[in-house]
């Protein structure tokens, strides 16, 4: 008989965990492959411009006024794509319009809505079934994907992430300006 050096347990002890030595460095690549995807996807979209020219109209509450007006009023604009239907979106418009009232905004800034869908009305009534609230930002509801389709270039999680643009339609920063201490900073830099 052959004398081992470690008993059955501690044998099931070793190969488990090996297994769990393995999978942890299989998932190491993965993770920081995804940060440096995400990192040069952040580098290579800085700048990149936004089309809305395919809007001929933009949506203040029950006010209509032409895209080409819009764009003369402001020159700084937090662009936000969401879905009617998109259940996590509701939340997120409501949050979007109470977040950028506690920051300090400069007079040609303002945040631009673009909505999946077809009625304005409907998609502010699925939002007040959560909480009430008020629009007092801009709205464009894209019934045709146009903004999609037009932006494609531009991966979707940054679509769906939100992108500062500036008077020349260039993507100036991605995300949400109150997200971190660091976002507030550079909103407020780029935004003087």
């Amino acid at each position: 008989m052959v004398d081992y050096p470690f008993d059955n347990r501690e044998l099931k002890n070793i190969v488990d965990m090996s297994r769990c030595l393995s999978l942890l460095f299989c998932l190491i690549p993965l993770i920081s492959c995804s940060n440096q995807s995400v990192t040069r996807d952040l580098k290579n979209n800085l700048n990149k411009t936004i089309r809305l020219e395919m809007f001929d109209s933009v949506r203040f509450g029950d006010k209509l006024l032409s895209y080409k007006e819009f764009r003369q009023m402001y020159g700084y604009i937090s662009v936000v794509y969401l879905e009617d239907g998109c259940q996590p979106c509701y939340p997120k418009f409501i949050e979007w319009q109470n977040m950028m009232d506690s920051l300090n905004k400069r007079n040609d800034y303002t945040v631009l809505f673009i909505i999946q869908g077809f009625r304005y009305h409907n998609f502010i009534n699925r939002v007040n079934e959560i909480s009430a609230f008020n629009d007092h930002y801009y709205t464009i509801m894209d019934d045709s994907l146009n903004y999609l389709l037009n932006n494609n270039d531009i991966p979707r999680w940054i679509i769906d992430g939100s992108v500062l643009i500036g008077p020349d339609n260039k993507i100036k920063m991605i995300g949400e300006p109150w997200a971190t201490h660091e976002m507030t900073e550079l909103f407020y830099s780029i935004c003087q």
